[in-house]
Protein backbone atom coordinates (compact mmCIF):
# COMPACT_ATOMS: atom_id res chain seq x y z
CA UNK A 1 0.00 0.00 0.00
CA UNK A 2 1.23 3.49 -0.82
CA UNK A 3 -0.16 6.13 1.57
CA UNK A 4 -1.17 9.62 0.50
CA UNK A 5 1.43 11.73 2.27
CA UNK A 6 -0.04 15.15 1.46
CA UNK A 7 -2.78 16.97 3.34
CA UNK A 8 -6.02 15.16 2.53
CA UNK A 9 -8.24 17.78 4.23
CA UNK A 10 -9.52 21.13 3.03
CA UNK A 11 -7.20 23.94 4.19
CA UNK A 12 -9.74 25.47 6.57
CA UNK A 13 -11.12 22.15 7.86
CA UNK A 14 -10.83 21.39 11.58
CA UNK A 15 -9.76 17.79 12.08
CA UNK A 16 -10.83 15.70 15.08
CA UNK A 17 -9.29 12.23 15.41
CA UNK A 18 -11.14 9.83 17.71
CA UNK A 19 -9.36 6.56 18.48
CA UNK A 20 -9.06 3.97 21.22
CA UNK A 21 -5.32 3.79 20.58
CA UNK A 22 -3.40 6.97 21.39
CA UNK A 23 -0.55 5.82 19.16
CA UNK A 24 -2.75 6.12 16.07
CA UNK A 25 -3.84 9.73 16.69
CA UNK A 26 -2.13 12.13 14.25
CA UNK A 27 0.19 9.34 13.07
CA UNK A 28 -0.42 10.04 9.38
CA UNK A 29 -2.20 13.39 9.04
CA UNK A 30 -2.57 16.68 10.87
CA UNK A 31 -5.06 16.79 13.72
CA UNK A 32 -6.53 19.81 15.52
CA UNK A 33 -8.06 17.81 18.35
CA UNK A 34 -7.16 14.26 19.36
CA UNK A 35 -9.66 12.32 21.46
CA UNK A 36 -8.72 9.02 23.11
CA UNK A 37 -12.08 7.33 23.57
CA UNK A 38 -14.51 4.78 22.16
CA UNK A 39 -15.47 6.11 18.67
CA UNK A 40 -18.98 4.65 18.78
CA UNK A 41 -19.88 6.20 22.14
CA UNK A 42 -18.18 9.48 21.28
CA UNK A 43 -19.92 9.87 17.93
CA UNK A 44 -23.28 9.12 19.55
CA UNK A 45 -22.67 11.87 22.10
CA UNK A 46 -21.48 14.22 19.36
CA UNK A 47 -24.63 13.58 17.31
CA UNK A 48 -26.77 14.31 20.35
CA UNK A 49 -24.86 17.52 21.08
CA UNK A 50 -25.12 18.72 17.48
CA UNK A 51 -28.86 18.07 17.49
CA UNK A 52 -29.25 20.47 20.41
CA UNK A 53 -27.01 23.29 19.12
CA UNK A 54 -27.58 23.32 15.35
CA UNK A 55 -30.00 25.89 13.97
CA UNK A 56 -32.87 24.97 11.70
CA UNK A 57 -30.96 26.39 8.75
CA UNK A 58 -27.90 24.31 9.52
CA UNK A 59 -29.97 21.13 9.81
CA UNK A 60 -31.68 21.83 6.50
CA UNK A 61 -28.31 22.50 4.86
CA UNK A 62 -27.03 19.16 6.18
CA UNK A 63 -30.10 17.32 4.86
CA UNK A 64 -29.72 18.98 1.46
CA UNK A 65 -26.03 18.14 1.34
CA UNK A 66 -26.72 14.49 2.22
CA UNK A 67 -29.46 14.29 -0.42
CA UNK A 68 -27.17 15.79 -3.07
CA UNK A 69 -24.33 13.40 -2.26
CA UNK A 70 -26.77 10.48 -2.26
CA UNK A 71 -28.11 11.44 -5.69
CA UNK A 72 -24.57 11.81 -7.07
CA UNK A 73 -23.65 8.38 -5.72
CA UNK A 74 -26.73 6.82 -7.31
CA UNK A 75 -25.82 8.35 -10.68
CA UNK A 76 -22.30 6.96 -10.36
CA UNK A 77 -23.68 3.55 -9.42
CA UNK A 78 -26.02 3.58 -12.42
CA UNK A 79 -23.13 4.46 -14.74
CA UNK A 80 -21.06 1.61 -13.34
CA UNK A 81 -23.93 -0.82 -13.80
CA UNK A 82 -24.12 0.28 -17.42
CA UNK A 83 -20.47 -0.69 -17.82
CA UNK A 84 -21.21 -4.01 -16.11
CA UNK A 85 -24.02 -4.71 -18.56
CA UNK A 86 -21.62 -4.47 -21.50
CA UNK A 87 -19.46 -7.33 -20.12
CA UNK A 88 -22.29 -9.36 -18.58
CA UNK A 89 -21.84 -12.45 -20.75
CA UNK A 90 -18.06 -12.37 -21.08
CA UNK A 91 -15.86 -15.33 -20.19
CA UNK A 92 -13.71 -15.20 -18.10
CA UNK A 93 -16.42 -13.83 -15.87
CA UNK A 94 -16.51 -10.40 -14.30
CA UNK A 95 -17.32 -10.33 -10.58
CA UNK A 96 -20.19 -7.92 -11.28
CA UNK A 97 -22.12 -10.67 -13.09
CA UNK A 98 -22.05 -12.89 -10.01
CA UNK A 99 -22.91 -10.04 -7.61
CA UNK A 100 -25.91 -9.06 -9.73
CA UNK A 101 -27.30 -12.58 -9.55
CA UNK A 102 -26.51 -12.96 -5.86
CA UNK A 103 -28.36 -9.74 -5.01
CA UNK A 104 -31.44 -11.14 -6.75
CA UNK A 105 -31.40 -14.47 -4.90
CA UNK A 106 -29.99 -13.85 -1.43
CA UNK A 107 -32.32 -13.23 1.56
CA UNK A 108 -32.80 -9.55 2.36
CA UNK A 109 -31.48 -9.91 5.91
CA UNK A 110 -28.26 -11.65 4.87
CA UNK A 111 -25.01 -10.63 6.56
CA UNK A 112 -21.92 -10.01 4.45
CA UNK A 113 -18.26 -10.15 5.42
CA UNK A 114 -16.29 -8.40 2.70
CA UNK A 115 -12.66 -9.25 2.06
CA UNK A 116 -13.21 -9.28 -1.70
CA UNK A 117 -10.75 -6.34 -1.92
CA UNK A 118 -10.33 -5.64 -5.65
CA UNK A 119 -13.86 -6.99 -6.23
CA UNK A 120 -15.39 -5.08 -3.30
CA UNK A 121 -16.74 -2.28 -5.56
CA UNK A 122 -18.81 -4.82 -7.50
CA UNK A 123 -20.03 -6.45 -4.28
CA UNK A 124 -21.18 -3.19 -2.69
CA UNK A 125 -22.62 -1.95 -5.99
CA UNK A 126 -25.21 -4.74 -6.01
CA UNK A 127 -25.44 -5.39 -2.26
CA UNK A 128 -25.00 -1.86 -0.88
CA UNK A 129 -24.49 -1.78 2.90
CA UNK A 130 -27.49 0.20 4.12
CA UNK A 131 -28.49 -1.36 7.45
CA UNK A 132 -26.64 -1.71 10.77
CA UNK A 133 -25.35 -5.23 11.33
CA UNK A 134 -25.62 -6.12 7.63
CA UNK A 135 -22.10 -5.50 6.34
CA UNK A 136 -18.66 -6.08 7.85
CA UNK A 137 -15.29 -5.46 6.29
CA UNK A 138 -11.62 -6.05 6.98
CA UNK A 139 -9.89 -3.04 8.54
CA UNK A 140 -6.64 -3.86 6.78
CA UNK A 141 -3.33 -4.96 8.23
CA UNK A 142 -3.15 -8.60 7.18
CA UNK A 143 -4.94 -10.64 4.54
CA UNK A 144 -7.04 -13.70 5.29
CA UNK A 145 -9.89 -12.54 7.53
CA UNK A 146 -12.69 -13.27 5.03
CA UNK A 147 -13.23 -16.92 5.94
CA UNK A 148 -12.76 -16.73 9.74
CA UNK A 149 -14.68 -13.43 9.77
CA UNK A 150 -17.68 -15.18 8.25
CA UNK A 151 -17.42 -17.92 10.89
CA UNK A 152 -17.60 -15.35 13.67
CA UNK A 153 -20.57 -13.61 12.08
CA UNK A 154 -22.47 -16.87 11.69
CA UNK A 155 -21.91 -17.73 15.34
CA UNK A 156 -23.23 -14.26 16.23
CA UNK A 157 -26.17 -14.55 13.78
CA UNK A 158 -27.10 -18.25 13.66
CA UNK A 159 -30.54 -17.56 12.19
CA UNK A 160 -29.28 -15.54 9.22
CA UNK A 161 -27.53 -16.33 5.96
CA UNK A 162 -23.89 -15.24 6.34
CA UNK A 163 -21.64 -14.99 3.28
CA UNK A 164 -17.93 -14.31 3.49
CA UNK A 165 -16.06 -13.01 0.44
CA UNK A 166 -12.32 -13.36 0.02
CA UNK A 167 -9.81 -13.32 -2.79
CA UNK A 168 -7.82 -16.32 -3.94
CA UNK A 169 -4.63 -14.84 -2.52
CA UNK A 170 -6.17 -13.73 0.75
CA UNK A 171 -7.97 -17.02 1.33
CA UNK A 172 -4.69 -18.97 1.29
CA UNK A 173 -3.65 -17.26 4.53
CA UNK A 174 -6.46 -18.93 6.50
CA UNK A 175 -7.89 -21.63 4.21
CA UNK A 176 -7.69 -24.10 7.13
CA UNK A 177 -10.63 -22.23 8.71
CA UNK A 178 -12.82 -24.23 6.30
CA UNK A 179 -11.95 -27.32 8.35
CA UNK A 180 -13.10 -25.44 11.44
CA UNK A 181 -16.43 -24.70 9.71
CA UNK A 182 -16.89 -28.38 8.84
CA UNK A 183 -15.69 -29.68 12.21
CA UNK A 184 -17.93 -27.40 14.28
CA UNK A 185 -20.80 -27.40 11.74
CA UNK A 186 -20.76 -23.62 11.32
CA UNK A 187 -23.05 -22.88 8.39
CA UNK A 188 -21.28 -19.88 6.88
CA UNK A 189 -21.16 -19.57 3.10
CA UNK A 190 -17.96 -18.57 1.31
CA UNK A 191 -17.11 -17.07 -2.08
CA UNK A 192 -13.50 -17.08 -3.26
CA UNK A 193 -13.17 -14.48 -6.02
CA UNK A 194 -10.48 -16.24 -8.01
CA UNK A 195 -8.50 -14.13 -10.51
CA UNK A 196 -5.36 -16.28 -10.23
CA UNK A 197 -3.30 -13.39 -8.89
CA UNK A 198 -2.62 -10.99 -6.06
CA UNK A 199 -4.35 -8.23 -8.02
CA UNK A 200 -4.12 -5.75 -5.17
CA UNK A 201 -0.33 -5.99 -5.42
CA UNK A 202 -0.49 -5.58 -9.19
CA UNK A 203 -2.56 -2.41 -8.81
CA UNK A 204 -0.17 -1.11 -6.16
CA UNK A 205 2.93 -1.69 -8.23
CA UNK A 206 1.29 -0.02 -11.23
CA UNK A 207 0.85 3.05 -9.05
CA UNK A 208 4.45 2.74 -7.81
CA UNK A 209 5.80 2.57 -11.37
CA UNK A 210 3.69 5.59 -12.34
CA UNK A 211 4.88 7.67 -9.38
CA UNK A 212 8.53 6.75 -10.01
CA UNK A 213 8.40 7.20 -13.78
CA UNK A 214 9.17 3.51 -14.37
CA UNK A 215 7.95 2.03 -17.64
CA UNK A 216 5.28 -0.62 -17.17
CA UNK A 217 6.60 -4.16 -17.57
CA UNK A 218 5.72 -7.73 -16.59
CA UNK A 219 4.46 -8.23 -13.05
CA UNK A 220 6.70 -10.23 -10.69
CA UNK A 221 6.04 -13.97 -10.77
CA UNK A 222 5.34 -13.86 -7.03
CA UNK A 223 2.16 -11.86 -7.77
CA UNK A 224 0.69 -14.72 -9.83
CA UNK A 225 -1.38 -17.70 -8.64
CA UNK A 226 -1.77 -19.32 -12.05
CA UNK A 227 1.13 -21.77 -12.22
CA UNK A 228 -0.34 -24.02 -11.01
CA UNK A 229 -3.95 -22.82 -10.74
CA UNK A 230 -5.40 -23.54 -7.29
CA UNK A 231 -8.53 -25.70 -7.32
CA UNK A 232 -10.36 -24.00 -4.45
CA UNK A 233 -13.46 -26.16 -4.83
CA UNK A 234 -11.36 -29.32 -4.54
CA UNK A 235 -9.36 -27.84 -1.67
CA UNK A 236 -12.58 -26.93 0.13
CA UNK A 237 -14.00 -30.42 -0.28
CA UNK A 238 -10.76 -31.90 1.07
CA UNK A 239 -11.32 -29.84 4.25
CA UNK A 240 -14.90 -31.08 4.61
CA UNK A 241 -16.83 -28.17 3.05
CA UNK A 242 -18.86 -28.93 -0.11
CA UNK A 243 -18.04 -26.62 -2.99
CA UNK A 244 -18.60 -25.84 -6.65
CA UNK A 245 -16.46 -24.07 -9.25
CA UNK A 246 -18.13 -21.38 -11.39
CA UNK A 247 -16.58 -20.31 -14.70
CA UNK A 248 -19.55 -19.42 -16.96
CA UNK A 249 -22.60 -17.12 -16.64
CA UNK A 250 -25.08 -20.00 -16.82
CA UNK A 251 -23.40 -21.68 -13.84
CA UNK A 252 -23.92 -18.75 -11.48
CA UNK A 253 -27.60 -19.08 -10.48
CA UNK A 254 -27.48 -22.88 -9.93
CA UNK A 255 -24.37 -22.48 -7.76
CA UNK A 256 -26.02 -19.78 -5.63
CA UNK A 257 -29.18 -21.88 -5.22
CA UNK A 258 -27.10 -24.85 -4.11
CA UNK A 259 -25.13 -22.69 -1.69
CA UNK A 260 -28.25 -21.23 -0.10
CA UNK A 261 -30.04 -24.58 0.09
CA UNK A 262 -27.11 -26.44 1.66
CA UNK A 263 -27.52 -27.04 5.39
CA UNK A 264 -24.06 -26.16 6.60
CA UNK A 265 -20.99 -24.46 5.18
CA UNK A 266 -20.56 -24.19 1.41
CA UNK A 267 -17.99 -22.59 -0.88
CA UNK A 268 -18.15 -21.14 -4.40
CA UNK A 269 -14.88 -20.92 -6.32
CA UNK A 270 -15.72 -17.99 -8.59
CA UNK A 271 -13.24 -17.80 -11.47
CA UNK A 272 -13.07 -14.24 -12.83
CA UNK A 273 -10.95 -12.31 -15.29
CA UNK A 274 -7.31 -11.69 -14.40
CA UNK A 275 -7.25 -8.51 -16.48
CA UNK A 276 -5.72 -5.66 -14.44
CA UNK A 277 -7.62 -2.34 -14.71
CA UNK A 278 -5.33 0.40 -15.94
CA UNK A 279 -2.60 -1.93 -17.16
CA UNK A 280 -1.57 -2.16 -20.80
CA UNK A 281 -4.03 -4.53 -22.40
CA UNK A 282 -6.12 -4.50 -19.20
Amino acid sequence: MFPHLGDIFAPAAKVIHIDLNVYEIAKNHRVDLGVASDPRLTLALLASALESVMSGGQKEAARSRAARIGAENEKKRARQMGVDKAVREEVPLHASRFMEELARLVPQDSVIFDEALTSSPELTRYLPPSKPGQFFQTRGGSLGVGIPGALGLKLANPEKTVIGFTGDGGSLYTIQALWTAAHHRIGSKFVVVNNQSYMLLELNILQYWKERGIEEHAFPDSFLLSNPVVDFAGLSRSLGVPAVRVTKPEEIAPAIHTMLETDGPFLIDLVVTSRVPGAKGG
